[in-house]
């Protein structure tokens, strides 16, 4: 009950006005950038280089995949560095992440992404409903029963036979990618794959295709957007080897860490895992429907609309025809893991009326109800989210150099758009369930 009070204080909040939310002094600025960008205050005791520097600004931009404010942001910033001649190293390989987000926004897979979990990243693959025709995913610690600091993982196929698997190698105990067999009752030593690209700085959580041939991992380096990026690569013949591994692209990566793909073809479903928009520690278990072949939005969609699916928004978004059956696949999966005991409820706690508090989807009778909860579910996520974000960029804004407040300006107005929008639509959410749970029958 308290967790419902918190976040239905925190959601009041967010509709006041911001005069109730903060002192005077720093309504004064904050509520400015809502409206237009004006000079900064007189009586800042920081500079705007002290809390709010440009790389900071860019980095927010393309928080929100606004690479033409971030663009502009770096450029300037280069231009003042460039005629101090002071080295101007550092942004240029911010300004190379973006040339790379920019490239790629426009090739954003058209997916349906019909749930997200947030949990503890050790605790992620309990999310990961795999079915065991599509062989096991498991940290290197737990299958070896050692101890791991590097985080490694692995991937063993459905005949149990085979392992791709994430082991320390080189000088400076990088993670690479091997496989390794098994040969009567004893695993081979790994020997790395060939073929990979060995410019990059770490390769980790390996998953393979039913198909035996076409292999998903994550990688840091310079072909990543940020952090670890999946990527995607094919054997290539007998010998084992494998072809350059290419980028998937948004929406399954992101400027933030993007760790795992798993696909259940059996059950035609698939998962990845995203720290993107999360405190340190969590990160976001995304389930989609796998495309048969790669699709993307071309025209169909605005500038920003395009943004919005590339950094997932709201997965509501994505939702069509083919969501309904998707979930109810994912429903009877998760009821197949909670029999054996490896599956963590979500919960929560959801008042009906005065006499009943619901704290997880079972408890649900109606299923127009049940079905509504699980957009709640998911929209309160993306609210809270954009709740932090939106505050980041309103401080920024707060003490920034009157050249940065147009552009920060635009960018509060930008998420502003939809956030607003979706704290009234969560609103009504929560009547419409109500409405459907007390008059079911």
């Amino acid at each position: 009950m308290k967790h419902l009070l918190l976040l239905t204080i925190l959601l009041s909040l967010a509709l006041a006005p911001a005069s109730a939310q903060r002192n005077r002094k720093r309504t004064a600025t904050r509520t400015k950038a809502r409206v237009t960008a004006k000079a900064p205050a007189k009586n800042n005791k920081q500079s705007a280089h002290e809390t709010s520097s440009p790389i900071e600004q860019a980095q927010l931009a393309l928080s929100l995949y606004d690479v033409a404010t971030a663009r502009d942001i770096i450029e300037k910033e280069m231009a003042v560095l460039t005629k101090k001649k002071q080295s101007t190293d550092h942004l240029d390989a911010l300004l190379e992440q973006v040339q790379r987000i920019a490239l790629k926004l426009h090739a954003t897979e058209h997916i349906v992404i019909i749930d997200s979990v947030v949990c503890n990243k050790e605790d992620m693959l309990r999310f990961i409903q795999l079915n065991r025709e599509s062989g096991r995913i498991d940290t290197y610690a737990s299958t070896y029963h050692t101890t791991d600091k590097n985080g490694a993982m692995l991937y063993e196929n459905e005949l149990a036979n085979k392992r791709y698997l994430a082991v320390p190698k080189g000088k400076n105990g990088a993670l690479r990618l091997a496989t390794s067999d098994k040969i009567g009752e004893q695993w081979s030593e790994p020997h790395l794959l060939t073929g990979l690209a060995t410019n990059n700085l770490a390769q980790n959580y390996p998953f393979l295709l039913s198909d035996g041939m076409t292999l998903y991992f994550a990688a840091t380096g310079p072909e990543s957007i940020g952090g670890y990026d999946i990527f995607v690569t094919r054997s290539d013949g007998e010998d084992g080897s494998f072809l350059t591994p290419e980028n998937i692209g948004f929406p399954f990566n992101s400027p933030a860490n993007d760790y795992l793909l798993v696909i259940d073809e059996l059950n035609q479903l698939g998962w990845f895992v995203s720290d993107r928009r999360q405190p340190k520690g969590k990160v976001c278990v995304y389930t989609f429907i796998p495309n048969a072949t790669r699709e993307v939005y071309g025209d169909q969609l605005s500038e920003k609309q395009l943004a919005d699916r590339a950094r997932i928004a709201s997965i509501k978004d994505t939702w069509n025809k083919e969501t309904a059956e998707a979930q109810k696949r994912l429903m009877a999966l998760r009821a197949e893991k909670s029999k054996e005991g490896n599956q963590i409820v979500e919960t929560f706690q959801f008042v009906i009326d005065d006499q009943r508090t619901y704290t997880q989807m079972s408890d649900f009778y109606a299923p127009e109800a049940k079905q509504k909860m699980t957009q709640w579910l998911q929209l309160s996520k993306n609210v809270k989210t954009d709740m932090v974000l939106l505050e980041r960029l309103r401080d920024n804004y707060a003490t920034a150099a009157a050249g940065q407040r147009q552009q920060l300006a635009l960018s509060i107005k930008k998420l502003e758009s939809t956030h607003y929008p979706q704290l009234q639509q969560l609103k009504q959410l929560e009547k419409d369930i109500r409405n459907a749970e007390i008059t079911f029958k």
